[in-house]
């Protein structure tokens, strides 16, 4: 290999282009970040350097909530809730009566819930839900 040819690779490696086989290209920073309060939830979006506020129903309560990567999901007794740090917009989704919440992850761009029901999953790209309803077994 000639020097220029050396030069140039090196200077591929030192500026990032370079990636090695099986290495993942794009890695998602946490963007977002989740504060739960009595009659609110809070979102901080750094994509979008602001907070961006929930209000929660009378008698409302969080129940659980997660967060990571651009995406924050809350659940509640009515509804789920899903932040995106990317459009620094929440959405939610109603719960139906009888529906228990099984499950909830936040990572990357995906926020998701798994009920006995449904699975929801939120998309921190578009800023919505979408749901699948289970079939019989």
């Amino acid at each position: 290999m000639n020097k220029r040819c050396a030069l140039g690779v090196l200077l591929l490696v030192a500026s990032g282009w370079f990636h090695a086989a099986g290495a993942s290209s794009e890695e998602v920073i946490e963007e977002v970040y989740l504060l739960v309060r009595e009659r609110e939830i809070l979102a901080f979006s750094a994509v979008g350097d602001r907070w961006v506020t929930q209000d929660l129903r009378p008698g409302e309560r969080v129940l659980d909530s997660e967060y990571g990567g651009h995406v924050a999901v809350a659940v509640t007794r009515l509804r789920v809730l899903g932040f995106s740090a990317l459009t620094s917009k929440w959405n939610e989704e109603k719960l139906i009566v009888d529906e228990v919440v099984v499950e909830i992850e936040a990572k990357g761009d995906v926020g998701t819930v798994i009920t006995n029901l449904r699975a929801l999953g939120f998309s921190a790209k578009t800023g919505r839900w979408v749901v699948v309803r289970f079939g019989p077994k």
